[in-house]
């Protein structure tokens, strides 16, 4: 099983001096209902311009919905939230703005994440709604009317 998290001795050389861009923390402190088109293009163009040398990570940030889905959807829970976990959930993120699948799996990721109780719901509430509204536009587009 996959691990995101951060915690522990050997991440201290994540620590620099430099701040981790903004962009990384919107999958945890916006609803899904907040997220305008010129905060999607951001995270977007943020993931987009991600480059890596592992495969699972390739294809996640070259258009594979599947490979972002299954590089979080295993993974235990986290005791607290870094860039080990910020990096997979916003490549999450970037789908979820418009696959069913992305934005079940950051909804129930979220319900796991080590955050404020309140704002926790909120979020779980608004990935599981903004699911029901993408799996309905994509009903609704792959029915034929005669």
């Amino acid at each position: 099983m996959n691990y995101i998290d951060n915690g522990g001795p050997e991440r201290r050389e994540e620590a620099t001096r430099e701040p981790w861009p903004g962009v990384l923390k919107y999958w945890r402190t916006i609803s899904a209902e907040a997220f305008d088109d010129s905060t999607k293009a951001e995270v977007i163009a943020f993931v987009q311009a991600t480059t890596t040398t592992m495969p699972e990570w390739q294809r996640a940030i070259s258009g594979d919905a599947v490979a972002a889905i299954g590089m979080v959807k295993h993974c235990k829970p986290p005791s607290s939230i870094g860039i080990r976990v910020d990096f997979p959930m916003t490549v999450l993120l970037s789908y979820a703005f418009e696959d069913p699948g992305a934005a079940l799996v950051l909804s129930q990721k979220l319900r796991q994440m080590p955050l404020e109780a309140r704002l926790r719901t909120k979020l779980v509430t608004s990935w599981q709604v903004a699911n029901l509204l993408l799996s309905l536009r994509r009903s609704r587009k792959g029915t034929t009317h005669d």
